[in-house]
């Protein structure tokens, strides 16, 4: 007995000098970033961008890993990354009209609770604007908001891009007739030059839309950004017009839900290492892109701001998807 007490005495000396035995630290192993959309687009450029200038401010042997995960105009991808183990390895960019998806399909339908997310870091958002063809009837926002039809160019009704654009109809004031079936944007733009259809809803600083704005092919009537675009300076706000709301391309960078909060610093701290890199600064502006990045307690703002705006509209985008 006198052995074993004294074997116990020197064990609980030992905890108490030398701590608890260590565990390694996060992240040990690749870290997976899920993109929602096919390799090529804005989001899968963007990700990889920040995997390769993040890679440098990762523990030797661990790297970040672009993994696309495509389907259902996104929801396929969101799924994977709400689904996944909420252990730091799986995070994913995402954009901020799939917020609205759970609210008009339900939460159960669509699989993920935008709320429920990890929010770690914000990308960035680009303000969209309501774009003309240069010989559009529509000379001004006025115009627009007299003609009893205004035909806007989507993909489908319900996705992204159709719900920031019916909130963004909604508060100007806009009929919203939407003639959709484009795959994207690069089957938007030849339809609106074409004459398919009245306003294409695209961030105004997006490198697809910069060419068309210097040779005067596209005119921009307003931006919903909270400032004058770098591309068209000379075009006012909704807010400058009078209308107390801003409409952005957000994009935001998530872990799954319940992700413990070390994790989420430790991320953080990577991700805006990344974000603020010389060399990623210098590749963002080269490739044209306008993007403003910020921490979890920004992205956390930004969700809350975007699912009050969402819930509001909420009803009345049922009950044009029923129509």
């Amino acid at each position: 007995m006198t052995r074993l007490f004294h074997a116990a005495i020197i064990g609980l000396a030992a905890l108490l000098l030398f701590g608890t035995p260590s565990h390694a630290e996060f992240p040990e192993k690749n870290i997976n970033s899920i993109v929602t959309f096919s390799p090529g687009g804005g989001f899968d450029t963007i990700s990889r961008a920040i995997t390769r200038f993040g890679e440098k401010y990762l523990p030797k042997g661990v790297k970040m890993i672009v993994k696309n995960v495509t389907g259902a105009g996104g929801i396929t991808g969101t799924v994977y990354l709400y689904r996944s183990k909420p252990d730091g390895y799986t995070i994913g960019q995402l954009h901020g009209g799939m917020m609205a998806v759970p609210f008009l399909r339900g939460v159960k339908k669509t699989g993920y609770d935008y709320e429920k997310f990890t929010w770690v870091a914000r990308v960035g958002g680009e303000p969209y604007a309501l774009l003309l063809r240069k010989d559009s009837k529509y000379r001004s926002l006025e115009e627009l908001q007299r003609s009893k039809r205004v035909t806007w160019g989507l993909e489908a009704i319900g996705v992204g891009r159709w719900v920031d654009a019916f909130i963004a109809a909604a508060e100007l004031g806009i009929n919203f007739a939407v003639v959709s079936g484009y795959r994207g944007t690069g089957e938007n733009l030849p339809g609106l030059l074409r004459g398919d259809y009245d306003v294409f809803f695209q961030p105004i600083d997006h490198p697809s839309v910069v060419p068309y704005l210097q040779t005067g092919e596209i005119r921009p009537v307003l931006t919903m950004g909270p400032k004058r675009a770098i591309n068209a300076p000379d075009v006012r706000t909704a807010i400058e017009a009078g209308y107390n709301v801003t409409v952005s391309s957000a994009r935001h960078i998530a872990a799954p839900p319940k992700t413990p909060a070390k994790v989420v610093k430790v991320l953080e701290t990577l991700l805006m290492k990344a974000m603020n890199d010389k060399d990623y600064d210098a590749f963002i502006k080269k490739s044209g892109l306008v993007l403003d990045p910020g921490g979890t307690k920004r992205a956390n703002k930004d969700i809350a701001d975007l699912a009050a705006l969402y819930r509001k509209y909420t009803p009345a985008m049922k009950k044009a998807i029923k129509q």
